[in-house]
């Protein structure tokens, strides 16, 4: 009987490991043997033609196991390419380099999707349904997150779970619309680099693909791992002079009716039909813009580029008039998504912002911890941070007239009673009116967010009283500026709710970043906000951090407020958290009549220098009527007493 030769089997496997991938290059094999199935929803089905999109053949060629570079950054105009090459490259890998995939979508919606779309193709492409794992009931083998082969596992799944991206090795590694993936996964990191930890094993035999069309300026992730590519720009030649160019879409010319549609050359001023594109990419050719990191390979590319059959010059022309309209009646929103999706451009809506250098040039000339005369009334907003406390104080008059009027920063450990200490003590202090009285905060709103959630409940449970609030961002949009009732945070050892506890309101930062924005323009006069020579270009820039979006949810328009990754914003949070304040206490409904309350008391003058009566007999002083602001559902007065430090 004769027994199997272990050492022979081990050679034959170690050498098998050795021998390197066969020859593959992705566009070849596209071309020769990828199908675009009839089910997949595509705009054209049937073989895989290069010749209706020439340009995606040197990203195929970039993604192929033997180019050199390690990363292939796609910025590109929604339905181009992007897709239908990460369908291609996966196939021809499955087919000639197998080795394990994770495909990443954005939401659970889109990795369904994509999902749906593999199957289609893995089941259209002869070569491939002897390789997959056939789909069959109660098999793990095939299934929507999960496509078995030779060799390896094609993993779909969602970009926003850290499970999802720490759970398996991978050789290669695609990201779908990047722009839409959460910034920090689960405080874990950037899910970027989250995900091309899973090819570390691999080395330089890794290989990653990201695309996406762009967002924001300043908050686009794609724009950032494309400005550390070499930049390539698809360059076509004028049919008339031959100069080379890029297709701009400030290029196109076209009559009132649209009936005449054209691309102008930049040289010789030719007019470019758009018949013409086939003859265009024949000659088209990628050059790139920058050096780059050596590893990573960009590319950009509108919609100008789209084959024939496709969006139109001419729909585009149409597009642009119809978001410049919308734009002129105060709606942006249109035009945004044409940069995005059909430019493939960065937007950056500089029209509706106030930059950090504007409102330093408009700082004034009083001093920090003085209040000017149109100031009546003080609030405080706290933010808290893990090494940190950071204090704004805000003077507000007549129809929410504003005054920054001290900023400081509390350094510690927010864990520790003696830094709540000095806050404390900050917030009691006094300041001086420019009546020469005396001024203390109404109204201290402080963040409850973060790590420090119960020292926050801590310091306001005690002080409630004072109308020291502890505050939280909503979770949904287009929320008031502050609820009009607090959630109680406190339970008995009983598990009742407790009545004196610790409060949490709830704020509507996006409402409020809205109000706060939408003032800036304003100099003077109600909703103006003014400024202290004595503050730091540091606290503009923060002001000024976050910019609007719009974003389509189902086809609906979301507004949201980013910033760009690593800037602060703690000032815009301390203004928000001053303005619910503001709320809290009702000054939003005050009134001529409240105001000219709050003013005669500041009219009356110091104790100290009362007018005399006549030459000869000076008046005796008289203290100044005690003049409270007008009392709202919110500034109800609270008596000291807990029943939470009373519980047994």
């Amino acid at each position: 009987m004769s027994h199997p030769d272990g050492a022979a089997l081990f050679a034959r496997a170690f050498l098998a490991g050795l021998k390197p991938d066969p020859e593959l290059w992705v566009d070849q094999w596209s071309e020769e043997f990828m199908v675009i199935p009839d089910e997949s929803g595509a705009a054209e089905t049937g073989p895989y033609r290069s010749a209706r999109t020439p340009y995606a053949v040197e990203p195929m060629q970039c993604l192929s196991p033997a180019h050199p570079c390690l990363r292939v950054v796609a910025m590109v105009a929604s339905q181009l390419f992007k897709t239908q090459i990460a369908l291609n490259w996966i196939s021809a890998t499955i087919d000639r380099a197998p080795a394990n995939f994770l495909a990443l979508q954005p939401t659970l919606n889109l990795t369904r999707r994509f999902s749906a779309r593999v199957a289609k193709t893995l089941d259209a492409v002869p070569v491939l349904r002897e390789r997959v794992a056939s789909a069959r009931s109660r098999d793990a083998a095939n299934t929507a997150e999960r496509k078995d082969f030779r060799k390896g596992t094609l993993f779909i799944n969602t970009a926003g779970s850290a499970a999802n991206l720490a759970e398996v090795s991978a050789r290669y590694v695609y990201g779908d619309e990047i722009d839409r993936w959460v910034r920090d996964l689960n405080n874990e990191g950037d899910p970027i680099g989250i995900a091309e930890k899973r090819a570390s094993t691999f080395g330089r035999n890794a290989k990653f693909y990201y695309s996406s069309s762009p967002t924001i300026d300043g908050a686009s992730r794609i724009a950032e791992l494309y400005a550390q590519s070499d930049q390539r720009h698809y360059y076509v030649s004028c049919p008339h002079c031959g100069h080379e160019h890029i297709l701009e879409f400030e290029q196109l010319r076209a009559s009132d009716d649209l009936s005449d549609v054209y691309c102008e050359c930049p040289a010789c001023f030719y007019k470019i039909r758009e018949h013409e594109k086939p003859a265009l990419y024949k000659t088209g050719r990628w050059i790139a813009h920058g050096q780059g990191d050596g590893e990573t390979v960009g590319f950009h590319l509108s919609t100008m580029y789209a084959p024939l059959g496709w969006v139109s010059w001419r729909a585009l022309v149409k597009e642009h008039r119809e978001a410049k309209l919308a734009m002129e009646k105060g709606d942006p929103g249109l035009m945004q998504v044409f940069y995005n999706t059909r430019l493939a451009r960065l937007w950056d809506n500089a029209q509706q912002r106030t930059s950090a250098d504007e409102l330093r040039d408009r700082a004034e000339d009083y001093r920090l911890r003085t209040v000017p005369a149109g100031a009546l009334l003080l609030t405080a907003a706290v933010d808290t941070q893990d090494d940190r406390l950071e204090l704004l104080i805000m003077g507000w008059g007549e129809g929410m007239e504003r005054w920054t009027i001290d900023h400081q920063v509390f350094m510690g450990d927010p864990s520790d009673a003696s830094l709540w200490a000095t806050l404390d003590e900050a917030l009691q202090a006094t300041f001086l009116h420019a009546s020469g009285k005396e001024m203390q905060i109404r109204a201290v709103a402080i963040d409850s967010g973060g790590s420090h959630t119960q020292d926050v409940y801590h310091f306001t449970r005690l002080r409630q009283w004072r109308h020291v609030l502890a505050l939280k961002g909503a979770s949904k949009p287009n929320r008031p500026v502050i609820a009009q009732r607090p959630s109680r945070v406190d339970v008995t050892w009983q598990g009742t709710t407790e009545v004196d506890g610790a409060e949490l309101w709830i704020v509507g930062t996006d409402t409020a970043k809205d109000w706060i924005y939408n003032r800036f323009k304003l100099t003077s006069g109600p909703g103006a906000l003014h400024f202290s020579n004595d503050l730091p270009m540091e606290f503009y820039k923060q002001l000024t951090a976050e910019k609007q979006i719009v974003r389509y949810v189902k086809g609906f328009p979301r507004t949201e407020w980013v910033k760009a990754r690593g800037d602060r914003n703690e000032i815009l949070d301390l203004n928000v958290y001053n303005l619910a304040a503001a709320y809290y206490l009702g000054v939003h409904k005050y009134q001529e009549p409240d105001w000219r309350r709050l003013r005669m008391h500041f009219d009356q003058g110091s104790l100290f220098t009362a007018a005399p009566v006549n030459d000869e007999t000076p008046a005796a002083p008289v203290a100044p009527p005690a003049i409270e602001p007008p009392r709202t559902a919110h500034t109800r007065r609270r008596v000291a007493a807990s029943r939470y430090l009373k519980r047994r």
